[in-house]
């Protein structure tokens, strides 16, 4: 959302339409929750139920993997599910998978997974450490893919049932006062979470008694003040204001404005603070990526073998030269290294850049063009399909890059150079996680957004990292591959 122009009195408000009959926001949250627990703890003792029987009744099991004592009944292991039950539902709730507001499907997944292997485990060991509970360790093992996929089915009629309760809700309204995209950020996600709820701007708080007028005119739940230049004077007053009337108040300072995504409240020197944290991984989070990089990596390596052979055939029959192409690229923290690609360009492509700049289809720093006369016949076909990147999975298992992240700039472009005129210091950003094969802008237009976006989506990814994130982004990236949409 733009910036508005500033003024001394509130925008003109249409008038606030009464407040609709229905659930009050207190009820559906306790709706929402009950909804949460009653339909997982339903699914924790299915999965239970479902592994019993996987173990001991069904019969191609039994056959290839024998029981090593008699049969047993439900009733010998019914027992454990007043224990089981409420671990996992403690350990849900301490992934977030309740308290969250906004999580994505893919991250909804891997707390629901991390939760499952430890609610698995932790009867795993309760099995081994007594052994006259005689429990089979086949059967609780089994409990973990089927707790697994009757969570994420719960989860999902849980939060259907909570969005058919949010039109039911009375949602109060909310008045954002000032403007920028912070504004628009959170416009969404009110919008998101009470569907029913107005929203209403103005673009200052203007002179008291105006406020106040505007506070007396509906029953407002919250008022959110963003960017303005009233004074600090203006800002408490009106948070009084709130306050003698029961409307909560919430300030965004600037900061946040800049820097989205990057401020967290720090209490360590003894009153609350905003604290600029670091755009790069910590080190857990680190490892637990390089980790999944190197797996991932492998496995596609060993996968892709025959169709790396064909690719290499076409290469050496389709042109002259290596199959190989190498390039210095800027890595993590602007160190160099050598990135792979099938080649496909004629050789000694770099050294006749200059002559074909004016075919740039991009504004701003980055090179592409529909129209590169250097690109060969296999060329085009790699490109398209996004095959010529397969080799740097080879970068991957050496450390240089990561599957998902921004793309690695190269020396001789100038897209260094020309990111940190367009963005400043910010550019340097994107320099503060490993490169990677895919990322979010490919998945989101690839060759066709622009400069400018492809940037945002660099830093969007760098400061919301997560694993679910990534995970979503390589489980996009074959139908981006397969349709061919802005690769050129």
């Amino acid at each position: 959302m733009a910036p508005q122009k500033q003024s001394r009195r509130p925008e003109a408000l249409p008038a606030a339409a009464p407040s609709a009959v229905g659930l009050p926001p207190w009820l559906r949250h306790g709706l929402r929750t009950a909804g949460h627990l009653t339909l997982d703890a339903l699914a924790v003792a299915a999965a239970y139920r479902l592994a019993f029987w996987a173990r001991f009744e069904w019969e191609w099991l039994v056959a290839h993997i024998p029981l090593s004592g008699g049969s047993v009944g439900w009733g010998n292991y019914q027992g454990l599910l007043y224990a089981a039950v409420p671990i996992w539902l403690l350990l849900l709730r301490s992934n977030r998978v309740y308290s969250a507001s906004y999580m994505s499907a893919s991250d909804r997944f891997l707390q629901i997974a991390k939760a499952a292997a430890l609610g698995t485990l932790t009867t795993l060991a309760a099995a081994f450490l007594y052994e006259r509970l005689a429990y089979s360790r086949v059967m609780l093992a089994g409990v973990f893919p089927i707790g697994v996929g009757l969570l994420c089915a719960s989860q999902t009629l849980a939060l259907w049932l909570d969005d058919w309760l949010a039109g039911l809700e009375a949602a109060r309204p909310v008045l954002l006062v000032g403007g920028g995209s912070v504004a628009g950020v959170l416009k969404e996600r009110i919008l998101a979470r009470h569907p029913g709820a107005q929203v209403r701007e103005t673009v200052q708080l203007g002179g008291e008694a105006e406020f106040d007028a505007l506070l007396d005119e509906t029953n407002w739940y919250e008022v959110i003040v963003l960017r303005t230049r009233d004074a600090h004077e203006r800002i408490l007053a009106a948070a009084e204001a709130c306050d003698a009337r029961g409307i909560r108040f919430a300030l965004v300072p600037d900061l946040l404005e800049i820097r989205m995504g990057e401020v967290q409240m720090d209490h360590h020197l003894g009153i609350p603070a905003y604290r600029i944290k670091h755009a790069s991984l910590t080190r857990a989070n680190f490892l637990a990526k390089r980790l999944f990089d190197v797996i991932f990596s492998a496995l596609l390596l060993a996968a892709t073998a025959p169709l790396w052979i064909l690719i290499c055939v076409l290469i050496k029959l389709d042109s002259p030269g290596p199959i190989l192409f190498t390039q210095k690229r800027y890595g993590f923290k602007r160190q160099v290294f050598d990135a792979f690609k099938f080649r496909t360009m004629v050789v000694d492509a770099e050294a006749s850049i200059g002559a074909v700049k004016g075919l740039n289809d991009q504004k701003g720093a980055f090179f592409k063009s529909k129209s590169d006369p250097r690109v060969t016949r296999a060329g085009k076909w790699l490109r398209r399909f996004s095959l010529d990147e397969f080799p740097q999975f080879l970068n991957v298992m050496r450390g240089d890059m990561s599957v998902v992240g921004p793309r690695p700039l190269a020396l001789t472009t100038g897209e260094v150079e020309a990111l940190e005129s367009e963005f400043g210091a910010t550019a340097k950003k994107r320099m503060n996680i490993l490169p990677g094969i895919t990322g979010l802008w490919q998945v989101s237009g690839r060759s066709d957004v622009s400069s400018e976006q492809r940037f945002a989506l660099d830093l969007y990814y760098i400061e919301h990292w997560s694993l679910g994130l990534d995970l979503e982004i390589i489980i996009k990236t074959p139908a981006v591959m397969a349709f061919g949409k802005g690769a050129y």
